[in-house]
């Protein structure tokens, strides 16, 4: 693309080049034959004309009178220049003059004199004007070509004091030789000029195009590289460098119809590892993401090219086996898998052992689609892991009515790739002093389709135990920040709490999620809550507070969810980053009943202002309890005593007729 805009902008170039020469070299041509003409008017009038006298014009010249006019115009011709350049050569100059009659009175070939001329031009010069014109004539030496000599003809009325009308005219011709020398010393300098300019403003362009194409290269480069980054980034493992379960499913898709093509069977090995928590509470999770990423490596020494290993998140891995020779080879080749784990792992010179277990199913027995043998797959791998069994085929005969810890992991699994199931309530939170909404709380629900509305015990528990969990929090806060978003546009800012679970807690990769979902959503990050607990802070503090750290600087605000419960360090309280302190039900509840819990809350309450945090309880349910609360200087409350937790369309309606301390048009609306 350079080298066609080098060429193209050179010819045009060029051609703006020639186009100016043309126009600059006929201006300095046209001006240099008027500079001539101007040159000999002066001449003529100056140092002609005053030697000569009416009487001459009208009656001719005697023989001494006659010599003395050709004196003066040997004298004045002398003095001629033309184009500022002196003329050298004016040999011969010739002079013709006419009186009023058109009678030549005198001429360099005397024998013309007393002629009458029939010049055309003539008729205008004796009506006062000045004729110029170029004429030829036969001679040798410069400016002559093929034995021509150009001259310049110019022809000047006289007129002196005191006549209404010229009383005669001069036709003078010089040679045109000097004129056109100086002309082409112009030229010749406007071309060299004009060339020098030229290139001079070729060269910055073309040097500016070169150093933008240069640049849009680069910026193209670092989109592709980026938009191929982006692309491994959201297919493979941020930890591990593994396919991670998007791009399992891609090709788990295509083995599928590649084997349904060719009525082969294909084998799908879900691996958990075993007591891997242990490594983590011993040792630190920075060990424990050593050894993930030793994993990978290991399982696929002992497999085929065409195998794929993927990690699906915390400690689960996957194999792809496309081509499969029945059970028995599957099998043969979970073994193979589960002894080359079982080898002790490096660690920082630590040495690790690690056993797994093994769910295996093969297509088309035990499924046709992705996520039958998912769910599967899930239900052999917890049989295995419950009975200690190392690898287990899934049997439907023995597994399809498996209780039911062993198969929610698949239909939550099942659940995430859908739209209907998951949903969320929103449960408004009060302020105590005026009992105006502040905000809302998001608790996740799920809608089974044979099994109904799912409790989040019964499903929360099982999914913190894997890698599921991120992809769960991702779809609340999914979920929740659209909803944010609706309210916004219909003026309603309404702060949004979110749970977050341990392990997420433990991903550093969580910061990045959530900005990209907030720019994503368009929502203002200090409308997003996130909600801790205590045993999750303190479970991993160090990890935990890098984390909470970044989310704190990309201006979420954070909550510290079921104050009382855990065994908070009173320095890591201090530190933690957060800015709200919720206190738990339970002793929310029997503040009004037992006084041990309400030396607890009032304690809590106390604690948390004088760390600057807002306080919230939790578990309001009776008029006793904000009462109470109130005289305690508790800030926010949330429970059935205001709310239960509802649809986002039912809260829609809610904010409508009270709005929020937070919309943009006032902090209480009609009907508050």
């Amino acid at each position: 693309m350079l080298a066609r805009f080098g060429a193209i902008s050179l010819l045009l170039t060029l051609a703006v080049g020639l186009v100016l020469s043309s126009v600059l070299s006929s201006a300095i041509s046209e001006r240099a034959r008027e500079q001539a003409e101007w040159t000999v008017i002066v001449t003529v009038r100056l140092g002609l004309q005053p030697q000569l006298t009416p009487e001459d014009l009208a009656n001719g010249f005697d023989a001494e009178r006659l010599a003395g006019v050709e004196r003066a115009i040997k004298a004045a011709a002398g003095n001629l220049q033309a184009g500022g350049r002196q003329l050298d050569d004016l040999d011969p100059v010739e002079l013709t003059i006419y009186n009023r009659d058109r009678t030549i009175v005198y001429s360099g070939e005397h024998e013309s004199i007393g002629t009458t001329s029939t010049s055309e031009e003539l008729d205008a010069v004796l009506n006062g004007e000045v004729v110029s014109g170029f004429s030829s004539s036969a001679g040798d030496g410069e400016g002559s070509e093929n034995g021509t000599r150009q001259l310049l003809e110019v022809y000047v009325p006289i007129q002196y004091e005191g006549s209404d009308s010229p009383d005669g005219a001069m036709e003078l011709y010089l040679p045109y030789a000097p004129v056109a020398a100086a002309v082409s010393a112009d030229v010749r300098t406007l071309t060299i000029t004009l060339v020098v300019g030229l290139a001079v403003f070729y060269g910055v362009l073309f040097r500016f195009i070169a150093s933008a194409s240069r640049r849009l290269q680069r910026q193209t480069e670092e989109l592709r590289t980026s938009a191929e980054r982006d692309r491994h980034q959201a297919t493979h493992d941020a930890l591990t460098g593994l396919p991670n379960w998007e791009l399992m499913r891609d090709r788990l898709g295509q083995g599928l119809a590649a084997a349904s093509r060719s009525e082969g069977e294909i084998a799908f090995l879900l691996i958990d590892l075993d007591r891997f928590k242990e490594i983590n509470d011993s040792l630190g999770h920075s060990y424990g993401d050593k050894l993930l990423c030793q994993v990978g490596p290991r399982l696929r020494s002992v497999l085929r090219d065409g195998d794929t290993v993927a990690r699906l998140g915390g400690d689960e891995f996957a194999v792809l086996l496309p081509s499969v020779d029945g059970v028995d080879e599957a099998k043969a080749v979970a073994e193979r898998l589960r002894e080359a784990l079982h080898r002790p792992f490096d660690v920082d010179g630590v040495a690790l052992d690690v056993e797994a277990s093994v769910g295996i199913v093969l297509s088309p027995w035990h499924g046709t689609d992705t996520e039958e043998l998912l769910r599967n797959a899930d239900i052999a791998m917890y049989v295995a892991k419950e009975l200690k069994a190392g690898a287990v085929v899934f049997e439907p005969d023995q597994h399809v009515t498996a209780p039911w810890r062993l198969t929610v992991l698949g239909d939550l699994r099942r659940a995430l790739e859908g739209t209907d199931e998951l949903f969320l309530n929103y449960q408004p939170k009060y302020t105590l002093d005026g009992e105006r909404i502040e905000g809302v709380e998001a608790l996740l629900r799920w809608q089974h389709p044979t099994g109904g509305l799912i409790p989040p015990d019964e499903f929360i528990p099982v999914a913190e135990g894997t890698g599921i969990i991120l992809r769960l929090t991702e779809r609340v806060l999914g979920l929740a920040l659209a909803q944010m978003r609706h309210w916004l546009d219909a003026g309603h800012a309404v702060p949004v709490a979110v749970n977050l679970s341990t392990r997420c807690l433990l991903d550093v990769d969580l910061p990045e999620l959530v900005l990209r979902l907030l720019a994503e959503h368009r929502v203002p990050a200090e409308l997003l809550r996130l909600e801790v607990t205590e045993s999750a802070v303190m479970g991993d503090a160090a990890r935990c507070m890098e984390v909470l750290q970044r989310l704190h600087d990309l201006g979420v605000r954070l909550s510290i969810d079921d104050f009382g419960t855990g065994y908070s360090s009173m320095a890591y309280l201090r530190r933690l980053p957060v800015d709200e302190l919720k206190i738990d039900r339970s002793f929310v509840l029997g503040m009004t009943t037992t006084e041990q819990d309400a030396v607890l809350v009032r304690t809590a309450i106390d604690l948390g202002h004088n760390l600057g945090l807002t306080v919230v309880a939790e578990g309001v349910e009776g008029a006793e309890h904000v009462l109470a609360l109130r005289a305690l200087g508790c800030d926010i409350a949330q429970g059935y005593h205001y709310a239960r937790p509802m649809l986002g369309e039912a809260l829609s309606e809610l904010l409508d007729r009270v709005g929020t301390i937070h919309d943009p048009e006032g902090t209480v609306r009609a009907g508050a």
